[in-house]
């Protein structure tokens, strides 16, 4: 499908190229948004009449608030009527989307003029949309979505896998289409940075990798403030890497490599690092979330499926059953 409509995409785009707003322009925040996906026209019009105007210190700033903004529109709109278990993944996977723009690494568009979606780049890293499929144990989706089709738009994606998924995480596919961002051409990510977000106390977490091929394969992780920037860590390597806060800790957490600490999560906890391994085997990390104040995390093994755990008070991590029997009376979802 995509193949036979590369080259009349391309032609249509050269010629507009140039006209597009550039991150750093003064405009209008829905002129900025359209910028990224043009579905806001439909999905937030009201957006369009803030006259405000602002600008972005890169694409990937834009991006992010274009990520950001969706996320928060999405939970306002949670419908009604969703089963328990299906509201919980919605619920995860907007956390993980907001982890996601925090982190703010995203694909390069070394394809095609002017700007397209791209579902998985040639150096792995995912949309946004992908990013939720591989978090939620939906990796071969992702990846075929990758081969066959990895300039599609959602709605041109002709795969009812797609819409099944959608459909058991809480989603529609026009809400999909809402999150899937378009990217300019080459414009490239910030090399090294592995995760990222910004704590509430204003102070920025990053999650870097090895400085060259040279240096010890370990992870840092790094505090940028008005003080300066300091490493406060290093870590094992990781792969598929998330990165939260949870009351002032931050937790770092990901896939272990095979000869190395069996340890998937990571907790800096302001003085030390203290290493967790809350599941049996290797697994793949598909986020972290918290509920009723405990902090969750999902791992994926590929073949059982998935196992949510919580952190206890005692420092364990117990299998987590959403069960209604075990869910406490304060919690609140949709009906």
């Amino acid at each position: 499908m995509i193949r036979s409509t590369t080259l009349v995409l391309s032609l249509a785009i050269v010629h507009i190229t140039t006209a597009q707003l550039a991150p750093e322009r003064p405009a209008t925040t829905g002129a900025h948004l359209l910028e990224v996906n043009a579905e806001w026209s439909t999905m937030d019009p009201a957006i369009l009449d803030i006259e405000q105007l602002v600008s972005f210190n890169s694409e990937a700033e834009r991006i992010a608030e274009h990520l950001h903004r969706v996320a928060q529109g999405l939970t306002e709109r949670t419908p009604r009527g969703l089963a328990r278990e299906t509201a919980l993944r919605r619920r995860m996977l907007l956390d993980t989307l907001n982890a996601y723009a925090d982190r703010s690494r995203f694909p390069i568009n070394r394809i095609m003029p002017g700007r397209t979606p791209v579902f998985i780049d040639d150096a792995g890293t995912a949309c946004a949309v992908g990013q939720l499929m591989i978090s939620s144990g939906y990796g071969a989706l992702a990846h075929r979505i990758h081969r066959e089709m990895n300039l599609a738009y959602i709605h041109s994606i002709d795969l009812p896998e797609v819409a099944e998924w959608a459909t058991a995480h809480g989603f529609t596919t026009d809400e999909l289409a809402w999150i899937q961002p378009t990217y300019h051409h080459m414009n490239v990510a910030r090399p090294g940075l592995v995760a990222s977000f910004v704590m509430t106390n204003g102070d920025r977490i990053e999650v870097q990798g090895p400085r060259s091929s040279d240096a010890a394969q370990k992870l840092r992780l790094v505090r940028i403030n008005g003080q300066g920037t300091k490493t406060l860590a290093n870590l094992p390597m990781l792969t598929g890497v998330q990165a939260y806060e949870y009351n002032g800790s931050v937790f770092v957490g990901g896939r272990p490599a095979a000869n190395g600490p069996s340890a998937e999560v990571y907790e800096w906890n302001g003085k030390a690092l203290v290493a967790y391994d809350p599941f049996d085997g290797i697994v793949d990390l598909g986020g972290f979330y918290v509920l009723n104040g405990w902090l969750h995390v999902l791992g994926y093994t590929g073949t059982t499926g998935n196992e949510d755990r919580y952190l206890n008070e005692d420092g364990t991590w117990v299998l987590f059953d959403p069960a209604p029997a075990v869910v406490p009376p304060t919690q609140v979802l949709p009906e």
